[in-house]
């Protein structure tokens, strides 16, 4: 149990004895030949790197059909011409051919590669052989070449001199939300609209209706849960009834007086 849990201690490099990385030289990323590589062939490198295990240079089995399903791809010939691409420009090399068998007692294989930048079996040196080839001219993978390294060399000459894009800057402020305005209430603000006066956001008592609930003081008021008030009609038709009440009279005392 101990060994198992100081396995996975860092050590004083900041690895562990359990994590793999897969390691791509500069002088892999900056050659003309990678930069004339497709995205398939660059893809299929990868996957064949990933293979080394840092003993089996030589040994790295991988068809053309499971390094398409390795890349993510269906079609099988692309991943073919990747194989052919990254054999011509001299960074693989065939160590052994597949071999296929029916019978039983066979066992098949598939094709074996070995990484020239890498040491092979038997201790062969690498070779390194890609540094010194480019593809042919007027093609589409001298065109490719051609257009990475242009891209690659303007890169480098901002770089040297500084002038790579900015990512963090404080040219400009960072963006802040306006604040949401707060509501006014009660404003000294005349509207022209109702007569000059200033608004009121207060409810003042009015007496157009008035609750009344049963029983308080709705004795001779109309029936139902508020009574409207009719003063002002009630004693208009008081009066009206006072003055036709005085003019009935008068009109009896004249006949009298005839």
């Amino acid at each position: 149990m101990a060994k198992r849990r100081n396995r996975n201690r860092v050590n004083a490099t900041g690895r562990n004895n359990t994590s793999r990385f897969v390691r791509l030289d500069y002088r892999i990323l900056n050659s003309n030949a990678y930069r004339s590589l497709c995205p398939n062939a660059r893809s299929l490198l990868v996957e064949l790197i990933m293979l080394y295990n840092g003993e089996n240079n030589g040994s790295l089995y991988l068809g053309v059909r499971d390094a398409a399903h390795r890349m993510g791809i269906a079609d099988l010939t692309a991943a073919s011409r990747s194989f052919d691409e990254l054999t011509s420009l001299g960074f693989i090399e065939l160590a052994q051919e597949a071999y296929f068998k029916v019978k039983a007692s066979e066992s098949s294989r598939a094709r074996c590669w070995r990484l020239t930048w890498l040491v092979g079996p038997g201790r062969k040196a690498p070779s390194w052989e890609f540094l010194e080839r480019e593809p042919e001219p007027q093609t589409k993978a001298r065109r490719r070449m051609e257009r990475g390294l242009k891209t690659l060399k303007a890169y480098h000459k901002a770089r040297d001199q500084g002038r790579l894009p900015v990512l963090d800057s404080g040219t400009f402020s960072p963006f802040r939300p306006a604040p949401q305005a707060i509501t006014v209430l009660d404003s000294d603000t005349l509207i022209s609209g109702n007569g000059g006066f200033p608004p009121d956001s207060r409810v003042r008592d009015s007496a157009a209706h008035i609750a009344t609930p049963w029983g308080l003081g709705a004795t001779k008021g109309l029936l139902g849960w508020w009574q409207p008030d009719w003063t002002p009609s009630l004693a208009g038709v008081a009066f009206a009834a006072a003055l036709a009440k005085a003019t009935s009279a008068g009109a009896s005392n004249r006949k009298v007086a005839a």
